[in-house]
Formats: C-alpha cells, sequence, structure tokens
C-alpha cells in the first residue's frame, strides 16, 4: 500500500505529534508498505539540497511560516503545483491527515481530488487551544481557516450554510473560536473514510459534537502505540543528576512534556510546597521547554521551596530515559492532551503516575498503578506523599505500569491501524459505488 501521511508539524520540531508521524512511518514500512510524509518546512522556500541531508526522499516540504498563530505550529501558505502534481503522480491508495490545519486540509483536498481514501486521527484537543489562548490572533487563524474550508473539502448545501453562519460576530469571543472548531472539525470529519480517537475522552467529545450537529461519521479507539526507550545505566542516572544539580538522595517528582500555558502545570508549584512539607527528600522537575518556562520560574522563584524546583530543558528522546528512570513519581496536570505519550512513557519506565483527566489514558488505572485525582492542589499532593509515603505501594504502582503499558506497543497499534486502513479502504469503494454519476454539461 502507498500511504501519504499528512501533518501540520514535523522536524525539527520537537513533540508527541512528531513522534507518532515517524514511529508509524517507520512500523508501516517494517510491513513492506510505501510512506510519504507531507509537512511543513518552516521556511517560503524549503531547499532539497538542506532537505536531503537529514531526510530521505519521501518526506515532501511545503513552504510555511513558523510561529503565526502558535509558537510551536507552522502555517503553510502555499501549496505549489509542484507538490500537488507529485501527489497526484504518486497515486496514493491511503491519505492519513493528522490535524485539521493547512497540511491537513491539503491532504484532504488531495483525497478528493484523486478520490483517494481519506482517514483522520485527531491528535490534537483544538477546542481547548481556542479556550485558552483566547486573543484576536487565534480567531484571525480559525476564520482564516474557515475561508479555505470550501476549497479543500467537497462541501455541499448545508455545510455552507454552516460556514456563512460561523462568520457571524458572538460578544463572547471564547465561543465563538470553540463554534468554529467544533464545525469545522465535525464537517472535515464527516468527509473522511475513518477518523480515529486516541483517547476515550477524544471519543466522547467528538460523538458529542456530530450528534450536536446531525453529522454522522463513526469514530474508532485505538491509541498510539510506543516502544519503550532503552532502559539507562546507573552511571548515566547519576550523570543526569549531576548535570541539574540534584543530589542523589532527593526523590523525584516529574513533569515531561512541553511547558506550554494550557497544560496546567501552574499547580504543580503549590502542590510540591505540600509535599515537601511532609517529605523534606522531595524535588520537582520539570523536563522540557517552551514559552511558558519563564512563567513557571517566576512562580518557582517566589514559592516556599525554590530551591526545590529544577528546569532541564527540553531533552532528546533517547536521552528521557534518565529522567524516568530517576524518578519516583510522574506527574501530568493537563486537561488538554488526547493521549498522552509521555504518560505512556512514564508507565514503560514503572513509574507510579498521579493525573487528573480521567479518560486521557489507557496505561493508567486508579489505584493500580497511580491516582487519577479531581483538579484540586489538595488532592493532587496528598496522592504523590501517598506514593513517597509508602514504598510497597510504589513498587505495586511501578509493576502494574510496566503491565498495562505492554498491552499497547507500536507494532501492535500500527497492525491495528493497517486494519483501519483496509476498513476505510472498503467503505470508500463502496461510497464511490453508490455515488450518482454527473450529469454530462450540455450548452
Amino acid at each position: 500500500m502507498k500511504i501519504g501521511l499528512f501533518t501540520d508539524t514535523y522536524r525539527p520540531s520537537i513533540n508527541g505529534i512528531v513522534y507518532v508521524v515517524e514511529s508509524t512511518k517507520k512500523h508501516l514500512e517494517a510491513l513492506g508498505h510505501e510512506v510519504y510524509i507531507f509537512c511543513p518546512a518552516q521556511t517560503i522556500r524549503p531547499s532539497k539540497n538542506i532537505v536531503a541531508v537529514e531526510e530521505d526522499n519521501r518526506i515532501v516540504r511545503f513552504p510555511s511560516v513558523k510561529g503565526l498563530f502558535f509558537d510551536d505550529n507552522d502555517v503553510s501558505l502555499f501549496f505549489p503545483p509542484r507538490v500537488l502534481r507529485q501527489i497526484k503522480e504518486l497515486e496514493l491508495d491511503m491519505i492519513h491527515i493528522f490535524s485539521p490545519g493547512q497540511v491537513g486540509l491539503m491532504g484532504i483536498y488531495a483525497a478528493h481530488k484523486n478520490d483517494t481514501p481519506l482517514v483522520a486521527q485527531h491528535c490534537t484537543d483544538i477546542r481547548e487551544y481556542a479556550e485558552h489562548y483566547n486573543d484576536g490572533i487565534i480567531l484571525t487563524g480559525l476564520l482564516a481557516l474557515l475561508a479555505i474550508l470550501p476549497f479543500t473539502v467537497r462541501i455541499d448545501g448545508k455545510d455552507l450554510r454552516e460556514i456563512i453562519r460561523l462568520y457571524r460576530p458572538r460578544r463572547d469571543r471564547i465561543k465563538w473560536n470553540t463554534d468554529i472548531v467544533e464545525r469545522i472539525v465535525t464537517i472535515i470529519y464527516s468527509k473522511c473514510d475513518a477518523v480515529i480517537a486516541l483517547s476515550r475522552k477524544s471519543k466522547k467529545q467528538l460523538e458529542s459534537w456530530q450528534n450536536a450537529d446531525n453529522y454522522t461519521y463513526e469514530v474508532t479507539l485505538k491509541p498510539d502505540g510506543v516502544t519503550p526507550i532503552p532502559t539507562s545505566t546507573r552511571d548515566e542516572q547519576r550523570a543526569f543528576r549531576d548535570e541539574h544539580g540534584i543530589a542523589g538522595t532527593d526523590r523525584l517528582v516529574t513533569f515531561v512534556g512541553r511547558l506550554g500555558a494550557e497544560k496546567n502545570l501552574d499547580m504543580l508549584i503549590p502542590v510540591i510546597e505540600q509535599v515537601h512539607a511532609t517529605h523534606a527528600d522531595a524535588r520537582l522537575v520539570f523536563v522540557g521547554d517552551f514559552e511558558h518556562r519563564v512563567v513557571l520560574e517566576e512562580l518557582a522563584s517566589a514559592s516556599l521551596c525554590p530551591d526545590r524546583i529544577t528546569f532541564t530543558g527540553a531533552l532528546p528522546r533517547e536521552s528521557l530515559r534518565r529522567a524516568y528512570d530517576t524518578s519516583d513519581v510522574f506527574v501530568f496536570p493537563s486537561l488538554t492532551d488526547t493521549q498522552g505519550w509521555v504518560v505512556h512513557e512514564a508507565a514503560y519506565a514503572g513509574l507510579p503516575i498521579v493525573m487528573i483527566d480521567t479518560d486521557l489514558s489507557e496505561v493508567v488505572v486508579d489505584g493500580e498503578n497511580g491516582y487519577i485525582v479531581p483538579n484540586d492542589v489538595n488532592d493532587f499532593a496528598a496522592a504523590v506523599s501517598r506514593v513517597l509515603s509508602d514504598p510497597d505501594l510504589a513498587k505495586d504502582f511501578s509493576k502494574k505500569s510496566l503491565e498495562l503499558a505492554s498491552q499497547f506497543n507500536e507494532a501492535g497499534q500500527i497492525e491495528k491501524l493497517v486494519k483501519i486502513y483496509d476498513v476505510a479502504a472498503a467503505k470508500h469503494a463502496t461510497k464511490k459505488l453508490d455515488r450518482k454519476p454527473r450529469r454530462p454539461f450540455r450548452r
């Protein structure tokens, strides 16, 4: 099968979607499929020579501007005829989009133009982003996306009426933002042959949107698989501690991921204050980087225990295992993720996990390998302290984390993805047969 993966974020960016796209390509190719990645170039003049240094010839870059609406998101402003011809000439058997951004929309356009089966994977909780980043720039971006929707998606009268309605200003800008997101996603996914949700949370969300707007599409729950990072050595763990000024006796309460404002990370500062009051050796460690790091560092400096909070900066994935292996508890307060790869990685490292989002991950079971608590500092801190206070409990949680994580490995989940492709292709073929032929134009 010849497969095109369309993503609005890719190398050199570092985030969960990048890892998922890379992993998907690698494992599909291992099964004998021919896989192409279509992604932003982070420049309006992508050079084949520069790209060839680090990439194979199955990675196709679109001219783009980095950080136009989000700091870590690339906006592809142009779709060169050269690339459109290349997509057509490839004669793809399947198009798989990872987000409904500009590159994702181009994937949809190519699928409809070339009559190719189309699969959408819901990787980002765009509604939460639109609600959290409530500013004019985001609204402008959403309205621009809405404007190009009719040129990329095969719409009908109902869709057009919905699009026109969304241009009517609202007094409540948050409501306007979220309405646009819900309707755009619903319209787009209703045109797909298959829709993949990475968590029960996303599945419920997407199903509630379609019912509210009389759109129908089936949502399949399939979390992305994770292959464990190789265990680090004792020397590597000591080097990690030394590099970041962490004592060998410190017990680490660790978050790994992008330090974004929408991740609810501020609460971890008062959490560590409470935990440190009863566990003097506890230390909070932020592994990652992004614009909200400045705010977190200010909160840390003003906290009751500024010397017990460490920022390591971003680490390449192959180095992350040092952070996991030196940790005692993994904490994940985010309410905006669609799966949380790092939660799965932490489980594979055998860590007890404390998190908030109930339906986010299939590798965390409340009371078995960690705790799922309300969005409350006191409850969160109490759960962390409980793990640190009971070595036997921590050991049991660790064993269960490994057991749960191993049920969702990359190879196994890719095999499920191929089955989704097969179902989507069959569905597309049926729709093609049922599609009424257009009447010939007569003068």
